[in-house]
C-alpha cells in the first residue's frame, strides 16, 4: 500500500517535471489538476496512480528527458514542490483552476482542447474543466490526441513527398515527348528519376527527424 509520504513525493516530482521552474502559481494549478482527477471516477483513485498513469504527465514518459531530471530533483525549488504537494494531498490547497482536469502549454493545440475555452491561465499553461476525452490507452493514441495523425510532421512530409514525386513524374513524361526536338530534354528526362529519389530521401530524413524530436519531447 502506498503511503502518504510516497504520494507526496510522487506529486512533488510531477510538479518539478511539469510546472514552469520556480513558478508557484503554475505548480499549484497542476497539483490541483491531479487532485481533481483523483476525485473523479474516470481516473485512478489515488495521487500516485494519477501521476504515473501512462501517457498523461509527460515527465513520467520513459522517453522524456525530464524523467531522469525528476528522479534527481533537489534544491529549493523541489522543496517548494514538496510543500505544495503536501498541501494538496492533505486537502489544504485552494483550487484556483475551477476544478480543471486538463492543461497544456500555449505552444501546442491538442485535439481535445479545440473548441474549448480555458478557465485558468498561468505563465506556463492553460487549464480546462470541461474535457470529456477518455484517457489514452496507448502511446500512439496519446500522440494522436496531441497531434491528430493528419497534422503530424510524418503525414505532412509524406503528403509533400507524394505530391512532389507525382509532379516530377508528370514533368518527366512531358519532357520525354520533347526529346526529339530538344537535346536538353534528354538530360532532364534522365535526371527526373534521380530527382524523385532525392525528394523521397529528404522526406524520409524529415520523418526520422520529426519522430526523434517527438521522442525527445516525450510525445511518443
Amino acid at each position: 500500500m502506498t503511503t502518504k509520504a510516497e504520494h507526496i513525493d510522487t506529486l512533488a516530482r510531477t510538479l518539478y517535471g511539469e510546472a514552469k521552474p520556480h513558478d508557484v502559481q503554475d505548480a499549484t494549478a497542476i497539483a490541483c489538476v491531479v487532485m481533481n482527477r483523483v476525485a473523479l471516477p474516470n481516473w485512478p483513485n489515488d495521487v500516485e496512480a494519477v501521476c504515473i498513469q501512462p501517457y498523461q504527465f509527460s515527465c513520467w514518459n520513459t522517453s522524456d528527458p525530464n524523467r531522469e531530471r525528476i528522479f534527481k530533483a533537489n534544491g529549493a525549488w523541489f522543496d517548494k514542490c514538496v510543500e505544495i504537494a503536501t498541501q494538496a494531498v492533505e486537502k489544504r490547497l485552494a483550487d484556483p483552476t475551477n476544478r480543471s482536469t486538463h492543461y497544456h502549454t500555449p505552444a501546442v493545440k491538442p485535439a481535445w482542447s479545440r473548441g474549448k475555452k480555458p478557465v485558468y491561465y498561468t505563465n506556463g499553461h492553460v487549464f480546462f474543466n470541461d474535457i470529456d476525452t477518455p484517457p489514452p490507452a496507448s502511446a500512439k493514441e496519446a500522440l494522436n490526441q496531441i497531434r491528430p495523425i493528419g497534422k503530424t510532421d510524418t503525414m505532412i512530409a509524406t503528403k509533400i513527398g507524394g505530391a512532389a514525386s507525382i509532379g516530377i513524374g508528370a514533368v518527366s513524361q512531358a519532357v520525354e515527348t520533347l526529346e526529339p526536338a530538344l537535346p536538353l530534354a534528354t538530360i532532364l528526362a534522365k535526371a527526373a528519376p534521380w530527382a524523385i529519389v532525392a525528394v523521397l530521401a529528404l522526406v524520409l530524413l524529415y520523418i526520422a527527424w520529426s519522430r526523434y524530436q517527438a521522442r525527445k519531447e516525450g510525445k511518443i
